[in-house]
């Protein structure tokens, strides 16, 4: 299962890059370089950390959040195939509607950003700049577990509303070199309920609700270390 889940993650790092080098012409914010010489190392927060080998985080004094990357799996739509039966026993991934796409990029967008602005040894920015680190996100591989209609549909519990690959990239903005990138994927689901069947029904409430704290605790993981690298105190 892990040898799986690391060839997932590899493969992951191979679209974040194509789709990156892509979005990259669109920006041109800067011109990202440096993946080749990233350094992989072991990590208990995350499946995947590279590290350039000149990076120094305390060096940089704000974020700049750079425009994030989702990719969903594509997926038959069994909205007229689907029973209440068989969406009891969790089957899926089932297809997601472009409505619910916008919404799941919306609210991971801003829970990220928002939990980002806690940090207390780095300002938000909205502009390029000197001491400036830029983070791009990636949500990849979406997966959801939450059958069509579900909001018609009575005591449906899920483990999990889905699964994804996520990956911030640290790139300094004024280089556009990438001082370290960081990766895994994970059920999207509370961190307090790991693997554990929600209590409540499933509805459009309690999935949002699960897309925000799964985001939350992803990118609380980010902000959380990368106060400890700045090691500097605010004035």
């Amino acid at each position: 299962m892990r040898i799986l889940k690391y060839r997932m993650l590899f493969v992951a790092v191979v679209v974040l890059v194509s789709i990156a080098a892509s979005a990259q012409q669109e920006t041109k914010t800067v011109e990202v370089s440096g993946a080749e010489d990233l350094v992989q190392e072991k990590s208990k927060k995350w499946g995947g950390v590279w590290i350039h080998p000149d990076a120094d985080i305390s060096k940089y004094d704000n974020l700049y959040p750079w425009q994030a990357v989702f990719q969903f799996r594509e997926i038959e739509d069994k909205t007229n195939r689907t029973t209440i039966a068989t969406s009891r026993r969790d089957q899926g991934p089932f297809a997601v509607s472009e409505e619910s796409k916008n919404e799941f990029e919306k609210i991971v967008t801003e829970v990220v950003i928002k939990e980002l602005g806690r940090s207390k040894q780095f300002d938000i920015v909205d502009s390029i700049g000197p001491r400036t680190l830029a983070v791009r996100g990636a949500v990849l591989d979406i997966a959801s577990n939450v059958p069509p209609n579900v909001t018609r549909q009575e005591n449906i519990h899920l483990t999990s509303v889905g699964e994804a690959t996520f990956f911030f990239e640290l790139i300094d903005a004024e280089t556009g070199i990438i001082q370290a990138r960081v990766g895994d994927r994970r059920l999207i689901q509370p961190p307090y309920r790991m693997n554990q069947v929600n209590a409540s029904p499933t509805n459009a409430a309690t999935v949002w609700a699960d897309v925000e704290r799964w985001a939350r605790d992803q990118a609380q993981t980010l902000r959380k270390e990368l106060d400890k690298l700045a090691k500097k105190p605010k004035k």
